[in-house]
């Protein structure tokens, strides 16, 4: 995943953003007498080396975060879905079997692959890993990437299936001279979710490119994939004796949802709804 591949996007440092962010400073500097250019390279140059090492941590560590962001390489979760059910039996394999054949025949997704993500906060005695089953469509003509994750985990003979629709943008080079040009501004709101490990640079600068046409590209893609694995739930569970009544009419009530961006998260009730993709990225176009 490049994650400064905008495809047909030019992504580039408006001229008018440059023009605004010299006027600002040129004024703030003339009425501090120059001291103004102090706090401005402190910050900025903090804030670049921290924006520098969430993006190479990023681009390297696909397979492990610290303590929060575990999804972070691949962009934000979009659609979350979790269903419980009851089974003796272990059928997990039959259902991921079940559901990467179904993407296959219906979805550009080739193929579900294992990845192992790991938790490496250092407050653990030791890392904690869990596994997943990953899927990745094309990118859009603008740059947005779509990856699908799925895992199981059991609680006695309960199981849980959750999937996720994770849509990940490209950096936004004017959305990174922003951050860094008005650090002095900003600095003291972030930095402390920051240092606690809540939050990234990455996700302020990473941008979900807001068009008309890349909106419905996305939100169809989103809806698919949602449709897919759905169906295949359904006939896995059928298969093996499982009511599938209240999947069914889980997959009406979130399906019914307009998904044209932001997130979601849907147990086996749906439990909220989408907004804009164009708000979801306001704060990287700020």
């Amino acid at each position: 995943m490049d994650l400064l591949d905008s495809k047909n996007v030019n992504n580039r440092i408006r001229k008018r953003t440059i023009a605004l962010a010299i006027f600002v400073h040129l004024y703030l500097s003339l009425m501090t007498f120059g001291f103004w250019l102090i706090p401005l390279t402190i910050f900025g140059v903090i804030t670049s080396a921290l924006l520098r090492n969430d993006i190479d941590e990023a681009v390297s560590s696909a397979n492990s975060f610290n303590k929060a962001l575990p999804f972070k390489y691949f962009g934000v979760v979009y659609t979350h879905i979790q269903h419980v059910f009851y089974h003796p039996i272990k059928i997990e394999n039959d259902i991921f079997d079940t559901i990467e054949a179904e993407l296959k025949i219906r979805t550009p997704i080739a193929s579900l692959e294992p990845i192992a993500i790991t938790d490496k906060d250092k407050d653990l005695r030791a890392y904690e890993k869990r596994d997943f089953l990953k899927g990745e469509a094309k990118s859009t003509q603008c740059g947005t990437t779509l990856t699908l994750l799925l895992n199981q985990s059991s609680f006695g003979a309960v199981r849980s299936f959750e999937w996720r629709v994770i849509v990940g943008g490209y950096v936004d080079k004017d959305a990174k001279f922003k951050l860094i040009a008005y650090s002095p501004f900003t600095f003291l709101f972030w930095i402390g979710a920051y240092l606690k490990r809540e939050t990234n640079l990455l996700g302020r600068v990473r941008t979900v490119y807001s068009s008309a046409y890349n909106n419905v590209d996305v939100s169809t893609q989103v809806r698919c994939i949602s449709e897919t694995v759905f169906d295949a739930m359904v006939v896995a569970l059928d298969k093996n004796g499982i009511d599938t009544s209240d999947l069914k009419a889980q997959k009406l009530q979130s399906m019914n949802i307009n998904i044209s961006g932001g997130k979601v998260n849907m147990g086996n009730v749906v439990q909220g709804a989408m907004n804009k993709i164009g708000a979801a990225v306001s704060g990287a176009k700020a």
